[in-house]
């Protein structure tokens, strides 16, 4: 018998079957450093959180904004915003979902035109399925307000919406944009 054997079958290395000491001798000791039971979190096990990619919507991140009648004249235009920087995080949300949490950020410039005022930005947040089907599985309109001030430097703007909640492991794309409704054709 080998010395190993030794160690497994007799209980402990010090004499086997027959020493004296607490039932669970050194292995014991060994396996929890002297201190008893470890307790572990199971999410240390977890398997990591899918998090869907983020994309702005093809172009849909600028909004220039001029006077009724004068579209296109630079000096009649109101004002320009743009949609700069995006970003998310996800995290898990009950047993079989995970949460996207979205941030996306851009500047309002005034134009010429611009009295000062606030300003609502329209921006819409789409959850798509992957694949070839383009119905989105979430879809939602966010105003963002924003003061501008005549003469005003641009202002920034920020958004951060935590609502977004899918189906875990199931592969998704987030896209967003600036939405300003239906165009009308120009004559």
């Amino acid at each position: 018998m080998s010395s190993s054997d030794e160690t497994v079958s007799g209980g402990n290395a010090a004499g086997g079957a027959g020493s004296s000491g607490s039932s669970g001798g050194i292995v014991s000791s060994i396996l929890t450093s002297g201190k008893g039971p470890i307790e572990v979190n199971p999410d240390a096990f977890a398997s990591e959180i899918y998090c869907p990619p983020i994309k702005p919507q093809l172009n849909t991140y600028l909004i220039m904004k001029y006077e009724r009648g004068h579209e296109d004249e630079p000096k009649h235009l109101l004002y320009q915003a743009t949609l700069d920087q995006w970003a998310r995080e996800c995290s898990r949300e009950g047993a079989d979902q995970t949460r996207i949490k979205l941030g996306l950020s851009g500047n309002v410039t005034p134009g010429p035109a611009w009295k000062g005022g606030e300003i609502v930005l329209p921006i819409r947040v789409a959850i798509l399925p992957s694949g070839e089907s383009n119905k989105p599985l979430q879809s939602d309109l966010v105003s963002v307000p924003v003061t501008v001030g005549q003469g005003a430097p641009a202002e920034g703007w920020t958004m951060v919406e935590n609502k977004y909640v899918v189906q875990r492991n199931t592969e998704v794309m987030v896209v967003f944009g600036f939405d300003e409704g239906p165009q009308k054709k120009r004559r």
